[in-house]
């Protein structure tokens, strides 16, 4: 019961310590996940910020600047951890254009694609009232008083924003980086969103933002941020996005032109539809005016409408985001599918939403319809290549369709890696010229950013590469299971054969020899009456009485023997000692003083080891009789589980001991101390003695055992060959 108890005890301690360390590496992993690294300077790696995730937008990474090329509503970039808490972000950011906003978002969760879907804060510039805003987005949107920002919000310029959050205080700074002025502002809210990530937004413009850090923040920043604000605003104005919109004008792909750019140009041309363009005749004197949203503006300029898209080269071209509404005008070349636009000028007319792309299949972008247009498509990846610094070309096939999709970053930036095979959809414009084909597929996909490729399926294993591999490793395996077999029954045949000449040893070494003794008085006595040379009959009984000795001897030598390979029989520790000391006396008598000892604790000894101490133990004390005629004879046992020492020492004559002249009976001893894995040392001086000295480790002596420990011995040396 006692130990019951304390099984239960030591149970019960085993568990509250694994519990309260699971406890302790939870709350360090939290704690760690919650803290804000110190001084962090975002890596712009892979053509976007280092762990980033975007909402709309078109992002890259160009000399070292965060850029987003679209003028989409609402484009975010979100980065960091959604435990982080107080802390510092800095960014400079610049305007493309002179219209929207930009700014950073913090304690950021639940992202999605729109404006305000997110839940955190907004820090930022806006151009329309030349102000600095903060404000709060939950899938709506409230706003601070905006701060009028000096000298107001001019693209081109840097501007530093610094933003600190500590608790539910907010606190940020404005700094055009040319002229050096400032603005501050602060608010609180109770409740507040008290932790998220950090990212980039950006509103009806394109922009780029760089040195990104953040760092932890305590109430003495917030208090040094908040000492310069006038005061400390609530977020409550306006309430609604649609209260936002009336307030505060932006442009939008609904409106006029005359609205927004007063009284039109004069054209050459009437204003035509970009699909009216095939239809046209060549004519190098002849304009055309167009209007269309911008799908792509990095590689080349392709403007669309709701029909068709074109090609605009060689033009006087603003900067341009995605999603612009542009004026073209310029000399038409009609082609089979679609149109080029040379020469001539692009006239930016507003910042509108980016064309949202034509899901189509392969075969349908083959056919040539969607040529120059904005579409998505997906396909297997076949390939990955990189024929120059700045460019990736993707090789898909769907359905038996192949094509190319062609990638291009100004800063030499590369796709995520992508595995083969991998089902992949891409977005990009489409493009059935040779020149960009290179005759090589029928189209190609020109992508504008790394968040135009999404990975929707891994590749599949059971590729035909994968197949083989599995094959190859199967037959591997199954050569080797043969060769083990075969090792096995080697060795299995070695370990028997081994087995029969212990065992013929055994026999020669005791039964044979005894029964010769036998037959050697058998055959005086039957001389002796053949010769009638007994006096009486007292002759006959001692030879009878020695031969009768023999024979008990030989079968005590075969029982101990037939005793060695049955596992489950007794063994003979507990009398090796004793049987020792009889077989002094018998070949002494008292005529040499014995001192015999145990050391140490007495365990089990198997039958064998037992055995082999008894007949090398019997070896030595019968050489040291017969050649060294001692008076005095030590014999000792000492036990060290599993280690086992006996010891026959002798203060007789001595020798010159050496290996190569050892005798039989030394050769004997040798070979029962190999056969029980032990050693056996034989020390010898003339005139101070001689010391036979054996030491063994008791373990199981069966034959399974054997082969078991000679199976493990090889499968180690063939584990350390595999791993070589």
């Amino acid at each position: 019961m006692k130990r019951t108890r304390r099984s239960l005890g030591s149970v019960c301690t085993v568990v509250i310590i694994t519990v309260a360390a699971g406890c302790g590496v939870h709350a360090w992993l939290r704690w760690h996940s919650d803290r804000v690294p110190p001084n962090r300077v975002f890596a712009l790696n892979g053509g976007r910020l280092e762990g980033a995730q975007s909402f709309g937008g078109v992002w890259e990474v160009a000399h070292g600047n965060v850029r987003n090329n679209s003028d989409e509503r609402g484009a975010k970039l979100v980065t960091g951890s959604q435990r982080w808490r107080d802390y510092t972000l800095t960014a400079e950011l610049k305007f493309d254009g002179e219209h929207g906003d930009m700014g950073v978002i913090l304690r950021s969760t639940d992202e999605e694609e729109g404006v305000d879907a997110y839940n955190g804060y907004y820090v930022g510039l806006r151009t329309t009232d030349a102000a600095l805003i903060i404000g709060r987005s939950d899938y709506g949107w409230m706003e601070a008083k905006p701060v009028p920002m000096p000298g107001g919000i001019h693209a081109g310029n840097w501007y530093r924003l610094v933003v600190t959050a500590v608790g539910c205080h907010i606190a940020a700074s404005s700094q055009n980086l040319t002229t050096g002025q400032i603005a501050w502002i602060a608010v609180e809210e109770h409740p507040c969103a008290e932790a998220g990530r950090i990212g980039l937004r950006s509103l009806a413009t394109g922009g780029s933002w760089r040195h990104i850090s953040i760092k932890p923040a305590m109430q003495i920043d917030d208090l040094t941020m908040r000492g310069h604000a006038a005061s400390v605003a609530q977020l409550e104005f306006p309430k609604r996005e649609a209260d936002y919109n009336r307030i505060f004008h932006f442009s939008s792909t609904y409106e006029s032109p005359a609205q927004l750019l007063g009284p039109a140009e004069p054209q050459s041309e009437k204003l035509l539809h970009i699909g009216d363009l095939t239809d046209l005749p060549r004519s190098p004197d002849r304009d055309v005016s167009l209007r269309g949203v911008v799908t792509l503006a990095t590689r080349n300029l392709y403007v669309q409408d709701e029909e068709s898209g074109m090609l605009v080269m060689d033009a006087l071209t603003p900067p341009l985001n995605v999603g612009d509404e542009v004026e073209v005008v310029g000399h038409a070349q009609p082609g089979l599918y679609s149109s080029v636009i040379r020469g001539g000028t692009v006239r930016l007319l507003w910042s509108g939403q980016p064309t949202p792309p034509i899901a189509i299949t392969a075969l349908q972008a083959a056919s040539g319809v969607y040529d120059a247009r904005f579409v998505e498509v997906e396909g297997r990846l076949t390939r990955v290549r990189q024929p120059r610094k700045t460019e990736q070309t993707l090789e898909f096939m769907q359905g038996g369709q192949s094509f190319t999709a062609l990638y291009a970053s100004p800063s030499g930036a590369s796709l995520p890696p992508l595995k083969i095979n991998s089902l992949l959809r891409i977005r990009g414009v489409c493009v059935l010229d040779r020149r960009v084909t290179q005759e090589m597929t029928p189209f190609a996909i020109l992508l504008r950013s790394s968040d135009d490729v999404q990975m929707l399926a891994p590749p599949p294993w059971w590729t035909p590469r994968h197949v083989s591999m599995l094959l190859a490793v199967l037959l591997g395996v199954g050569l080797l299971i043969q060769l083990l077999y075969f090792r096995l029954k080697v060795w299995q045949a070695n370990a028997v054969s081994q087995e029969r000449e212990r065992l013929a040893h055994d026999i020669h070494d005791t039964m044979a020899q005894s029964f010769a003794g036998v037959g050697y008085q058998i055959q005086g006595i039957r001389s002796g009456l053949q010769r009638k040379s007994y006096p009486d009959s007292r002759a006959v009984v001692e030879q009878l009485d020695m031969a009768y000795q023999l024979v008990r001897k030989s079968h005590e030598e075969a029982s101990r023997t037939i005793a060695t390979l049955n596992s489950s029989a007794l063994d003979i520790q507990g009398c090796l000692l004793d049987s020792l000391i009889q077989t002094t006396r018998k070949i002494t008598g008292d005529s040499v003083e014995t001192d015999a000892r145990t050391e140490g604790a007495p365990f089990r000894l198997n039958l064998r080891l037992a055995n082999a101490l008894l007949h090398i133990g019997q070896e030595a004390i019968a050489n040291a009789v017969s050649h060294a005629h001692p008076t005095t004879l030590r014999i000792t046992i000492r036990y060290e589980e599993p280690r086992v020492e006996l010891a026959v020492e002798d203060n007789g004559a001595g020798f010159h001991y050496s290996q190569e002249k050892a005798g039989f009976g030394i050769f004997g001893m040798q070979k029962r101390v190999q056969s029980v894995g032990g050693k056996l040392e034989i020390s010898s001086t003339p005139g101070a003695g001689t010391r036979v000295y054996v030491t063994a480790i008791s373990r199981p002596s069966t034959l399974h055992a054997r082969i078991a420990a000679k199976t493990t011995e090889k499968l180690h040396r063939i584990a350390r060959f595999l791993n070589i």
